[in-house]
């Protein structure tokens, strides 16, 4: 982006401002933890989900119990489901 501010291009310009999302306030905890936890999904000839067991040794680790582990599950299963499918488009065929 200092090379789009040294050229003189208006940052709203550029895709990667247009199209950016802030995180709530009150996700961070979670993107934080996804982004960890994909560095533990099994990888092979695809990608593969984040393994359930990361997901419960990590949030017992933060003592997330209950209410707040489900809570938790659901968001990263979530957003795990959303960054498999975004990279299952990329490819050529939808994967096929």
């Amino acid at each position: 982006m200092q090379a789009a501010t040294a050229a003189g291009v208006p940052l709203q310009t550029l895709p990667c401002v247009a199209s950016r999302v802030d995180l709530f306030g009150h996700l961070w905890f979670e993107a934080d933890a996804f982004r960890r936890l994909s560095t533990d999904r099994p990888i092979g000839f695809d990608r593969g989900p984040i393994p359930w067991r990361s997901i419960h040794l990590y949030a017992e680790r933060y003592g997330l119990v209950q209410d707040d582990f489900d809570r938790f599950a659901e968001i990263i299963h979530a957003m795990d489901a959303a960054y498999l499918d975004y990279h299952r488009k990329l490819k050529p065929n939808g994967g096929n």
